[in-house]
C-alpha cells in the first residue's frame, strides 16, 4: 500500500514508519519543516511539506494515496500544561485529515487514540465495550473518534495504553524522579495503570492498516494492568532507590485495560508482556 503518514516524527511515527517500510509498503511522510523532509528522503522515504491543520496541504499529501495513518498530537511538556492545541489537532486536525482522505478516494484509515477516554473503572479490567467516562482533558479525543467513526472510510481506532520505552522519555523520567525523591505515589498507589511500550504500539498499527476489519476498535496495551506501587517501587529497586512515598497527586484514572480483542482478531502478541521485560535495569 502507498500510506500517508501523519505524525511520522513523533515518538509513535518514528516506530511505526520504519517498520510499514520493512513490510514493503510505501510511505509518504507529511512533515512541518524542510529540515525533517530532507532527513527523510536521505533515506528514501517520500516526504511532503504540510500541516495537519491546513487542510490544502493534506489534499495534496493524501492524493494518489491508499491508506492514511493518525499520529498527530502536541503533548504539554515539564510545567506547560496548556492542552489547546492538542486539541486543535483532535478536532479539527482530524476533520480535515478525513475530509482529504475522502476527496481522494482513500480506503483505510487508521487513527491512534488513548485508554483514557474510558475514565476512571477502579479495579474492573475494561474491554472495547465500556462505556466512555473521559475527563475534561481527554473530552478531546472522544470528540476526534465520533468523527472517524462518523466518516465513510474504512477506519480503524487503536486506544494505546501509557507510553514507554525508546523516545518517550517516560523510562528515564521515572529514574530520575526516584533518584531525586520527587517521585511519589499517586494516592496510596493503588490504582491500576495500563502500558504499553511504544514499540508494540507500532507494531499493533501497522497490523491494523493491514488486517483489521472494517469499523473496528482495539485496546493497545501489555498482558497485566499494573498497580501505581508495584510499578514504582520496581523502578526504584533498580536505581538503588527509596521506595516512592504515597500521598502524591492522583492525575490519572485507575484504568487496567485487556487486550484480547486485539490479540485473537489481528493475532498480536506483545514483544513486552509486562513492564518486568519492556523496562531495562
Amino acid at each position: 500500500m502507498h500510506i500517508v503518514v501523519v505524525g511520522s516524527t513523533g515518538v509513535l511515527g518514528r516506530h511505526v514508519v520504519p517498520r510499514l517500510l520493512e513490510r514493503g509498503h510505501k510511505v509518504r511522510a507529511l512533515v512541518r519543516r524542510e529540515e525533517q523532509a530532507t532527513m527523510f528522503r536521505r533515506v528514501g522515504i517520500e516526504s511532503v511539506l504540510g500541516d495537519i491543520l491546513k487542510i490544502d496541504t493534506l489534499v495534496q499529501a493524501t492524493q494518489g494515496c491508499d491508506a492514511a495513518i493518525h499520529l498527530a498530537t502536541a503533548i504539554p511538556k515539564g510545567k506547560d500544561m496548556d492542552w489547546s492545541m492538542n486539541d486543535r489537532i483532535r478536532r479539527e486536525g482530524t476533520q480535515n485529515l478525513l475530509t482529504a482522505a475522502t476527496q481522494n478516494g482513500l480506503h483505510r484509515y487508521i487513527q491512534q487514540s488513548v485508554i483514557l477516554v474510558y475514565g476512571d473503572h477502579g479495579a474492573q479490567i475494561v474491554d472495547e465495550t465500556a462505556s466512555l467516562q473521559p475527563g475534561a482533558v481527554i473530552q478531546s479525543a472522544v470528540d476526534m473518534e465520533n468523527y472517524v467513526r462518523a466518516s465513510e472510510l474504512d477506519w480503524c481506532i487503536l486506544r494505546g495504553g501509557l507510553f514507554y520505552g525508546p523516545g518517550t522519555g517516560r523510562d528515564e523520567g521515572w529514574r530520575q524522579a526516584v533518584l531525586d525523591k520527587t517521585l511519589r505515589l499517586p494516592g496510596q498507589g493503588d490504582g491500576l495503570i495500563s502500558l504499553i511500550h511504544v514499540v508494540d504500539m507500532a507494531r499493533a498499527m501497522v497490523d491494523a492498516v493491514e488486517k483489521a476489519s472494517a469499523h473496528s476498535i482495539f485496546n493497545v496495551v501489555d498482558d497485566k494492568p499494573v498497580r501505581y506501587r508495584d510499578l514504582y517501587q520496581y523502578v526504584a529497586a533498580f536505581v538503588n532507590g527509596p521506595d516512592p512515598e504515597a500521598g502524591g497527586p492522583t492525575l490519572l484514572p485507575s484504568l487496567g485495560c485487556s487486550n484480547e480483542k486485539l490479540k485473537s482478531e489481528l493475532d498480536w502478541t506483545p514483544i513486552y508482556p509486562t513492564y518486568r521485560s519492556g523496562l531495562l535495569y
